[in-house]
Formats: C-alpha cells, sequence, structure tokens
C-alpha cells in the first residue's frame, strides 16, 4: 500500500477503536442513572404541599385534553391546574375551559400579546406565576401524557433528595418513522453537553431542565427571578435550571419509564425546525460549540458510510491489494459498533421502539438540524409556531434580547 492508503486505514482504525470505548461508557452511563417508574417510592406526607400546575397551550387542540385528563387524574392529593391559553386559534380556549367546568381545580387564562423581548411559553408561564397558589410549581407541555402516580413520584424524589427544583426526561411516543429514527439521536446529542453527574454536582457550573417536567419550589422559582429572567431563551428550562442552581439550590434530573410520555414532534419538517431552535440556544448561541458538535457525527459517523462506498467502488472498479478489502473490514466492522451504540441510544428513549438499524439516515438529519442552528448563530433568526424571531450576537452563555420579526 502507498503511503497515503497506510494513512487512511491508520485513520479509520483510529476512528473505529473510539467507538468500543463510546459502547463501554453509555453501558456505563444508562446503570447509574436515577430512573423512575410507576412503581417508585411516592410522597407520603400528611401535610402535601399545594402543587400548582402550569401548562401552556398554544393552538393545542390535538393533544390538551388528554393532557388535562392525565393531570386531573393525579393521585397526589393537593393540586390545581393553570391552563394558559396562548393566543389560540384553534379549540384550544374551549377544551380549557370545559375542563374548568368539570373540576374545580382547574382555571384557565388566555393572553393574546407577546411583548418585545420574550419568547412565547415564556411570556406564557411569567403571567400565569402570580396566579398559583401552591408552594411547588409544576411545569409540563401540552404534548404530554402522566401516569397517574406521575406528580407523587417526582414530589418524593424532591424530598428525598433535599432539592429545590426537579425534572425528568419523559419516555418518547415516536409514531412516525422520522420521529423514530431521528429523535433518539437528537436527545443524546444534546445531553451529551449535559452529564447527570455534572448536573447533580453543585460544584459544577453545568445545569439542565426539560421543560416537558419541571417540578420548583416557589420560593426558589422566585429568587431566581422566575420566566421573566429567562424571557429571551427558547430553552427556557434550562435557563432557569442554571439560576435556581446558582442559588445553591440542589436540582435533580430523573429518566422516566412508563410515568411521564411525550410526542414532542409528529412531522420531519417540525423536527428538524423544533431540535434546530433547541440545540441553537442549548448550545449557547455559540458557532464554535455547534460546529464541532455537527463535526463529530461527520467525523465518526459519516467516515464509515464513505469509506464502506468507496471500497466497495473500488472492489468493482477491479482495484487489487489490502487497501479496498482491509478499508472495507475496518467500516464495517466501525458499522457494527455503531449499530450497538445507536440501539442503547434508541432504548433510552423508547424501549418499546427500537429501529436503530436506520441510524445512518437518522445521523444525517441530525447533520442538517446542526447545519440550521449552525446557520442561525450567523442570522440570529429562528421560526417556531408561527413566531419569529431575530436574536443579537451570540450569548456566550448569556441571555439575549430578541425581537418579533415582521412576517
Amino acid at each position: 500500500m502507498t503511503q497515503l492508503q497506510w494513512t487512511i486505514i491508520a485513520t479509520q482504525a483510529v476512528i473505529l477503536a473510539i467507538w468500543p470505548m463510546r459502547w463501554l461508557v453509555l453501558r456505563w452511563v444508562i446503570r447509574r442513572l436515577d430512573w423512575v417508574t410507576p412503581e417508585s417510592p411516592g410522597f407520603e406526607d400528611a401535610d402535601a404541599p399545594l402543587v400548582t400546575a402550569i401548562l401552556p397551550a398554544r393552538n393545542e387542540e390535538a393533544n390538551l385534553e388528554d393532557c388535562l385528563n392525565s393531570l386531573r387524574a393525579q393521585t397526589y392529593p393537593r393540586l390545581e391546574i393553570i391552563v394558559v391559553d396562548d393566543r389560540s386559534s384553534d379549540r384550544t380556549a374551549a377544551i380549557a375551559a370545559q375542563a374548568a367546568r368539570i373540576d374545580p381545580r382547574v382555571r384557565v387564562l388566555s393572553i393574546n400579546d407577546r411583548p418585545p423581548g420574550w419568547t412565547g411559553k415564556t411570556y406564557a408561564l411569567y403571567k400565569a406565576a402570580p396566579l398559583a397558589r401552591g408552594s411547588w410549581l409544576w411545569f409540563m407541555d401540552a404534548d404530554t401524557r402522566h401516569h397517574a402516580r406521575a406528580l407523587t413520584v417526582m414530589m418524593e424524589v424532591a424530598r428525598a433528595q433535599g432539592a429545590s427544583l426537579v425534572s425528568m426526561l419523559p419516555e418518547q411516543r415516536l409514531e412516525s418513522f422520522w420521529e423514530r429514527i431521528t429523535q433518539p439521536i437528537a436527545g443524546v446529542t444534546l445531553m451529551q453537553s449535559f452529564p447527570t453527574w455534572k448536573i447533580h454536582d453543585p460544584r459544577s457550573p453545568v445545569a439542565f431542565a426539560n421543560g416537558q417536567f419541571i417540578l420548583v419550589e416557589r420560593t426558589a422559582y422566585d429568587l431566581a427571578g422566575g420566566h421573566e429572567k429567562v424571557r429571551d431563551r427558547f430553552v427556557e428550562d434550562i435557563g432557569l435550571a442554571g439560576r435556581v442552581k446558582s442559588l445553591g439550590r440542589p436540582i435533580r434530573l430523573a429518566f422516566a419509564r412508563g410515568l411521564v410520555e411525550c410526542r414532542m414532534y409528529a412531522s420531519l419538517p417540525e423536527l428538524v425546525r423544533g431540535w434546530s431552535r433547541i440545540l441553537y440556544d442549548a448550545l449557547d448561541r455559540s458557532a464554535a460549540r455547534i460546529g464541532l458538535k455537527l463535526l463529530d457525527p461527520i467525523v465518526f459517523c459519516q467516515s464509515a458510510h464513505v469509506a464502506v462506498l468507496a471500497a466497495i467502488g473500488m472492489l468493482a472498479a477491479g482495484w487489487s491489494g489490502a487497501f479496498p478489502l482491509t478499508l472495507l473490514a475496518l467500516a464495517l466492522v466501525q458499522h457494527i459498533f455503531m449499530y450497538l451504540v445507536f440501539r442503547q441510544v434508541h432504548s433510552m428513549s423508547s424501549p418499546r421502539l427500537q429501529p436503530a438499524i436506520w441510524y445512518p439516515l437518522g445521523n444525517l438529519v441530525v447533520d442538517l438540524i446542526l447545519w440550521r442552528s449552525l446557520v442561525s448563530c450567523f442570522t440570529g433568526k429562528v421560526a417556531w409556531r408561527g413566531d419569529h424571531f431575530v436574536a443579537a450576537a451570540a450569548a456566550s452563555g448569556a441571555a439575549e434580547a430578541i425581537a418579533p420579526k415582521a412576517h
């Protein structure tokens, strides 16, 4: 083989060697995650504090009734529910009003504006918080479904851990092909930057919460400045967790099995737009951080796809010698380890669905998501749920001012 061929083989061998290590690390991480299920211990104090569930909903007629029914069925003894109808043009307000008529614990707040400098969800939560009577606030998304013991289990997590904020990663409800192949990989791409041992370490500044389920002590929420202090964030959940942790208050993240499920995005375009927005803001709107995230799959995933195609092409063209066969063998072994890693990734997200064999296609979709996030770093433009935003310069971890953009 030529010097160039040896260099290519050596590079491919080094890339291959990374994957068994990733597989071992992932198995180690999974075994040490905090998992919660319907069988987990629940809060049993006779003097249970009042919890206020705050549910923002914009054009959520397809999801709101099921979500509300799951909230109203909670076994936790003291719960009130505030539904925020955020400028909906469908039946969202009517569904919320119907729930309020049949359940006195439910109240409805309607808002008709979004002031400059606010994202839509943060403004909805900000407007609802002063109406909450609970000593704990429970934030969630309308596309979630909660087991009847979800709140009592997470209240016990907060009590047992002495935490002022607890959050969870729900089980994902993946119904379409594109959700199944992309959501798990996109989720791991995000969580690589927020390892749980750093989230739980009071000495580390790393903080994370998931807006699909956040339970926060009211005193900590107020001291942290509430949603007003994260008003321009597209991932206000992470921003709020960071502010609570900066107070010296413990925060905890759990992983759910059978306790809460969520369907984030129902179509490929929605999935790409949604995850682009999340990763753009979660990675501090930093071109450098997002660029490195994009480089990872190109180097460690796409290289194997290219190597297989190149080796097969060379063999089909009649190349002789050890180079094409060695390259093909290395690339195929890399694909085996990649499959084993992504199978674990898929099982963490939704154990009932494991289409990990499609991971090469899922990789490409995540590449597109990261590329869109990278473009947003330079344009500052983000569109979501009919709202259009123009952000200021890169945040480098700080909040930015944003303004609504004319349609």
